[in-house]
């Protein structure tokens, strides 16, 4: 196959750098407010599980307690967590991805507007 073609113009090139920057932009601006909301919804979820968590405590500090249920429910409530860690930092591992490149873009849109201006780099 041919190789895609070089885009010769330096002016079509800045459109599609400013493009793809927008674009980057509106991406982001939806992520956070999902990270945001996912992370909230991460903290009530943690507090439930303290709560549960409470309640396995204050039922095994009694005499005659079923250490087995305490051991078993600590498990589910600790896998649970970890679950639940884990699925935000993946959103948030996706996150900072998409501000690297925003930040990269930024610095490939900023130098070649210098270079466009004829501004030289320090």
């Amino acid at each position: 196959p041919d190789p895609p073609p070089v885009n010769d113009s330096p002016a079509e090139d800045f459109e599609e750098l400013a493009q793809a920057h927008d674009r980057l932009i509106g991406t982001i601006l939806a992520e956070e407010e999902t990270l945001i909301a996912t992370h909230r919804k991460h903290i009530d979820q943690m507090v439930e599980l303290i709560k549960e968590e409470m309640v396995h405590l204050n039922s095994v500090d009694r005499p005659g307690s079923d250490v087995d249920a305490y051991v078993h429910g600590l498990d589910r409530i600790l896998d649970t967590k970890a679950t639940f860690i884990n699925e935000l930092r993946s959103q948030l591992a996706v996150f900072k991805g998409h501000l690297a490149e925003e930040e990269r873009l930024s610095h490939q849109f900023q130098a070649r507007s210098m270079v466009a201006n004829g501004v030289r780099a320090a």
